[in-house]
């Protein structure tokens, strides 16, 4: 009797032990585009540097790159005219960058350039 009880827990031990390694190893992307990527960047960024800053660096982009999505804003600035212009190079100053780990969601750093 003992036997059987044993063997029954083993069994159902190897049963849950399969289905574990099966869907650990297929590969389950928690950050699969750039969208996602972006939606998980955003309100880390507000909480640490505020709606207001973060906005003014819209819009945000996102790159992938061996594993790690590097989320970064864009560096705008009144031009002669008192327009927002967001032409490379015309604007001195930094963004906001955060990057984050693809395989599980992991923020992995935040820091905001000068």
């Amino acid at each position: 009797m003992k036997s059987v009880a044993l063997g029954a827990v083993l069994l159902a031990a190897l049963t849950l032990t399969a289905s574990d390694s099966r869907s650990q190893s297929t590969t389950d992307v928690r950050v699969p585009d750039s969208a996602t990527a972006l939606g998980i960047a955003e309100p880390a960024l507000i909480k640490t540097y505020g709606k207001r800053r973060i906005d003014g660096e819209r819009p945000l982009t996102a790159k992938l790159d061996s594993g790690i999505w590097t989320v970064y804003g864009t560096l705008c600035c009144p031009d002669r005219y008192g327009h927002r212009t967001c032409e490379e190079g015309k604007c001195v100053g930094g963004v906001a960058v955060l990057k984050l780990r693809q395989s599980d969601g992991k923020i992995l750093s935040i820091i905001h350039y000068k």
